[in-house]
C-alpha cells in the first residue's frame, strides 16, 4: 500500500545505486542517476534522494581506493618479480627508477646512493632533460636527499628552489635549476637498519605530496632496497667466483710451471729451456725474455729476446742497470717499468746470497701478482742453473788442470795419461802448440786463448800454459795483444812432444826476459840464433867459445875489480865510437882511451880486426845472456799447479 506522505520506501531508491554499483558504473552514471531520481521524486524526498546518493557515491569512492591500491599492489608485486631477476645492481637502479617515474606519474625519478666517505651521489636518472644531475654529490644533511639519509624518514618539498627550511648547496641547486625541478619526494632505501641511498620523485611544477604517495613510494623503496642489496651481494659473489677461478688458474699454471722447472732441473737442461717455459708461462705474445749475468751482459739462451734498443731503455729506467739496482741483498724485489716499447719485469738471480745476473721480461699487458711469482720462481731456477754450471766447469777445470798438470810434470805413464784424456775432456792428439805465459795476468789469458782456439789451459810453475789445436803463429798472433810475455812452441799431437815444446816454451819465455823483451810474444822459431844456440848450450860449447874469445878479459876484470869486459861491450855497440861510448858509460874520454889500451894489453891488438871484432863481440852478448839466464830468480821453478784449470 503507498505511503500516505507519499514517499518511497527505501528500497524503492536504494536498489538503483546497488546495481550500479554492483556493476561498477562509473562516476558519471551515479550522477546521472543522482539527477533523475530527484527529477522523479517530490520536492519533499529530495533530502533523502541526496543523503542516498552521498552514500553511494562514497562507497563508489571507497571501491575505486580498493581497486587503485589493489592495482598498485600488483604493481608492486610484478615489480618485486622483475627485481628480483635483476642481478646486476645498475640493472636494478635503472629499472626502479623508471618504475617510480611511472608509478606516481612524475616528471622525472633520481637516486642517490652513499659513498664510503659518507657523502651521497646520484647515480641514476630517468626522464631528465640534459646530464646535469648524474654524478652530483653531496654531503649528508645537504638538500632533501641528505635530510632523507639524516633523518631517515621521508621527506618533501612543494618547491624545492625556494624552500628555507632545507641546506641548499650551490652545486646542487644549479643541477636542480637545469632539471627545473620544483615539487621533490624522497624516501630512504634502507636495508636493515642502514640508509643505503634516496629514492627520489619530481615535478617541474610546484607540487604537493599525498601520504598515499609517500607510503606508494616507500613500499617501492623497500622492494628497491632489498633487489639492490640482493643484486650486490650476488654480484660480489660472481666477483669473488671470478676471482677464485682466477686464482685457482693462476695456481693451476704456477703448479704446471714448477712441475716443468723441476723437471728441466732435474733433466740437466740449460737456459734455453727455462727461459720457453718461461715465455709460455708468463705469455710474452711478440715479447721476450733476456737473461743477464752480474755484469749486465746478456746471456745466449735461444728464445725471443727484446730489440737492445728497447732493452737499453727498460735497463737504464728510474735506477740504472740492473746491477746496480740489485747491489743490495736487502733490497732486491722485482723492479717493474713501463716504457714505450712495453712493459717490463726485473727479476734478480740470486746464487749463494750474491747478485748472479737478471731476468728481463717484456709483456703487451702490465704483470701482475701472478706473473711476477712465475717471473721469479724462473728466476730462482735459473739461479739453480747458473749454480749447476758453475759447479761442473769448476769440477771440469779440476780434473782438466789435474790431467795437464800430470802430463806437463811427466811423473805419471804415458799409458795412463791418454787413458785419463777421455774423463778430462782433452784429446793430446790435436795439440798442436804449447803457450807459455808469464805475468799477472798470464793464467786468465792462456784461459782465454784457449777458448778461442778450442784448447786447453792451465796455470802451472806460476806460468799460464795453453794445449792448442793450431799453429804457433796463430797462438802467438792471439795472445800479442794480452799484457804477457808469451812463447808458443809447437807440437806434433804425442805426450812426448807436448812435454818438449813446454820445455822449448819456457826457455824461450826465458830468453825474451833475457833480452828485454818482456812483454812480447814469440813462438820458439822466431827467436833466431839465441834459441838455437841456448837449446844445446848444456854441452858447453858456448861456455868454451866465450873463455876462448873474452876470458882473458873476464878473469882480469874478476881478479884486479876492473870494468874492462862492459867498456868493451859498449864500444863495439856504439860501433867503435869513442864519444859515445864515454856518454854511455859516464866517463871521461881519457878514462875510456886508457881502459881501450889495457883491453888491448890482455886480449892482444888483434881484437879489433873485423873478423875478429865480430867475434868478440858475440862473445860479449852470448856472456851477458848466460849471465842473466844464470841469475837466480828469472824463472820461475816448475812445480805442482796452482789455480789448474782446465778450459774447452
Amino acid at each position: 500500500m503507498p505511503d500516505p506522505a507519499g514517499t518511497a520506501p527505501p528500497h524503492a531508491t536504494a536498489s538503483p545505486w546497488l546495481k550500479l554499483l554492483a556493476e561498477g558504473a562509473p562516476l558519471a552514471a551515479l550522477e546521472e542517476c543522482r539527477h533523475r531520481l530527484v527529477a522523479a521524486q517530490e520536492p519533499e524526498t529530495h533530502p533523502a534522494v541526496e543523503a542516498e546518493a552521498r552514500r553511494a557515491l562514497h562507497v563508489h569512492a571507497l571501491l575505486e581506493a580498493r581497486t587503485r591500491q589493489a592495482a598498485e599492489t600488483a604493481v608492486l608485486n610484478d615489480l618485486a618479480r622483475r627485481l628480483a631477476a635483476l642481478h646486476a645492481p645498475q640493472d636494478v637502479l635503472d629499472e626502479v627508477a623508471a618504475q617510480a617515474r611511472r608509478l606516481l606519474g612524475t616528471d622525472l625519478s633520481y637516486i642517490m646512493l652513499a659513498q664510503d666517505d659518507a657523502a651521497l651521489r646520484i647515480e641514476v636518472v630517468d626522464g631528465s632533460i640534459g646530464s646535469a644531475l648524474r654524478g652530483v654529490e653531496l654531503a649528508r644533511g645537504v638538500g632533501l636527499g641528505g635530510l632523507v639519509v639524516r633523518t631517515g624518514q621521508p621527506h618533501w618539498c612543494a618547491d624545492y628552489l625556494h624552500d628555507d627550511h632545507l641546506t641548499h648547496a650551490a652545486t646542487v641547486d644549479a643541477a636542480a635549476a637545469g632539471e627545473q625541478l620544483r615539487g621533490i619526494l624522497g624516501v630512504p632505501l634502507r636495508v636493515g637498519e642502514e640508509t643505503i641511498g634516496v629514492l627520489l620523485v619530481a615535478q617541474r611544477v610546484p607540487r604537493t605530496w599525498t601520504d598515499h604517495q609517500t607510503t606508494l613510494l616507500t613500499a617501492l623503496a623497500a622492494h628497491a632496497a632489498l633487489a639492490l642489496h640482493n643484486a650486490e651481494l650476488f654480484d660480489r659473489h660472481q666477483r669473488t667466483t671470478a676471482e677464485l677461478r682466477r686464482r685457482a688458474e693462476a695456481d693451476r699454471r704456477a703448479v704446471a710451471l714448477h712441475q716443468r722447472l723441476t723437471h728441466i732441473v732435474l733433466g740437466g737442461a740449460g737456459l734455453h729451456a727455462v727461459t720457453d717455459a718461461l715465455r709460455d708461462a708468463l705469455g710474452a705474445l711478440g715479447a721476450g725474455i733476456t737473461v743477464l749475468d752480474a755484469h749486465d751482459t746478456a746471456l745466449p739462451t735461444g728464445a725471443a729476446e727484446p730489440a737492445p734498443a728497447a732493452l737499453a731503455t727498460a735497463l737504464t729506467a728510474d735506477t740504472g742497470p740492473p746491477a746496480s739496482c740489485f747491489t743490495c741483498p736487502a733490497d732486491r724485489a722485482t723492479r717493474l717499468r713501463d716504457t714505450p716499447d712495453g712493459h717490463w719485469a726485473l727479476a734478480p738471480v740470486v746464487v749463494a746470497d750474491e747478485y748472479a745476473g737478471c731476468v728481463v721480461a717484456r709483456r703487451h699487458q702490465p704483470f701482475d701478482a701472478n706473473t711476477v711469482r712465475s717471473l721469479e720462481t724462473g728466476a730462482t731456477v735459473i739461479g739453480l742453473v747458473l749454480a749447476s754450471e758453475r759447479a761442473a766447469t769448476e769440477a771440469e777445470r779440476r780434473v782438466r788442470g789435474e790431467y795437464l798438470t800430470a802430463l806437463l810434470d811427466g811423473t805419471t805413464d804415458d799409458a795412463v795419461l791418454l787413458r785419463r784424456a777421455r774423463s778430462g775432456g782433452i784429446d793430446p792428439a790435436a795439440v798442436r802448440t804449447v803457450l807459455v805465459l808469464d805475468g799477472p795476468q798470464a793464467g786468465p789469458a792462456a784461459a782465454r786463448a784457449a777458448r778461442h782456439h778450442q784448447g786447453w789451459s792451465v796455470e802451472y810453475g806460476g806460468l799460464g800454459v795453453a794445449l792448442l789445436p793450431t799453429t804457433s803463429a796463430d797462438a802467438r798472433d792471439r795472445v800479442a795483444p794480452e799484457p804477457v810475455t808469451a812463447v808458443a812452441a809447437p807440437a806434433d799431437g804425442t805426450i812426448a812432444t807436448i812435454r818438449a815444446a813446454h820445455r822449448r816454451a819456457r826457455s824461450g819465455l826465458r830468453l825474451l826476459h833475457a833480452l828485454g823483451r818482456t812483454g812480447a810474444a814469440a813462438d820458439s822459431d822466431g827467436l833466431g840464433i839465441y834459441e838455437a844456440l841456448f837449446s844445446n848450450a848444456g854441452d858447453g860449447a858456448l861456455d868454451r867459445f866465450v873463455t876462448a874469445t873474452i876470458g882473458p878479459l873476464t878473469d882480469h876484470d874478476r881478479a884486479h875489480g876492473t870494468r874492462l869486459t862492459e867498456t868493451l861491450d859498449a864500444y863495439l855497440t856504439h860501433t867503435s865510437r869513442h864519444t859515445a861510448t864515454a856518454e854511455a858509460l859516464h866517463i871521461h874520454p881519457n878514462t875510456l882511451y886508457q881502459r881501450l889500451a889495457r883491453i888491448s894489453t890482455v886480449l892482444g891488438e888483434g881484437w879489433k880486426e873485423p873478423g875478429r871484432a865480430v867475434e868478440v863481440q858475440w862473445a860479449l852478448r852470448l856472456h851477458r845472456l848466460s849471465h842473466r839466464l844464470a841469475t837466480p830468480g828469472s824463472e820461475p821453478d816448475p812445480g805442482t799447479a796452482q789455480g789448474a784449470h782446465g778450459e774447452g
